[in-house]
């Protein structure tokens, strides 16, 4: 029998160094990043999330590789669990947090400020770019990472995996996340 810590995954060597150093290099038009409700639309509020991030659509030209690093990971994770199945990713999104950045306490639903299909998602997945960064750990229902550039996390989308990214206290710390639906 699993435990719910068991649909946590984490895999290494997931994310190429060259496309991890041109994804933190490139110069994209971030934004603050805001907290989104379904009531109130797309609202910054720092108490909730202090980081940039920008959304990367598939007239990018990394979104191939982007897409090809999703994949990859989505494979190790279906190996172990057969009844795993995608029908489709969202747009992804890199996360830029500077000294200070976080992302408080939350369960993942996804809303029209977002640009994306309102609804919960079956997963999450997280790509990690650098680890060059003091602070940031991401905590998943109460188990704590500290990735290393090129990993990725996936686990499931609903209320018994909260999650949340802890002060980065030195450095950036930069990641992508997309949703499988």
């Amino acid at each position: 029998m699993e435990k719910i810590s068991d649909y946590i995954q984490y895999y290494t060597d997931i994310v190429d160094d060259k496309l991890c150093w041109r994804l933190t290099n490139k110069q994209f038009d971030y934004q603050s990043s805001a907290y989104s409700t379904h009531e109130s639309g797309k609202v910054v509020k720092t108490d909730r999330v202090l980081m940039d991030d920008v959304w990367i659509k598939n007239d990018d030209e990394l979104y191939p590789n982007i897409k090809t690093s999703f994949e990859k990971a989505i494979g190790k994770y279906r190996e172990k669990f057969k009844f795993f199945n995608v029908s489709r990713l969202t747009d992804f999104r890199i996360n830029r947090y500077g000294v200070g950045g976080f992302m408080s306490n939350h369960v993942d639903n996804i809303h029209h400020s977002h640009g994306q299909q309102y609804g919960f998602p079956q997963a999450t997945i997280l790509l990690f770019l650098n680890d060059d960064y003091e602070g940031g750990e991401i905590i998943i229902s109460n188990k704590k990472f500290k990735p290393e550039k090129g990993s990725a996390i996936i686990f499931p989308s609903n209320f018994m995996y909260p999650h949340e990214v802890l002060k980065v206290t030195k450095g950036n710390r930069w990641s992508m996340v997309c949703w499988l639906m």
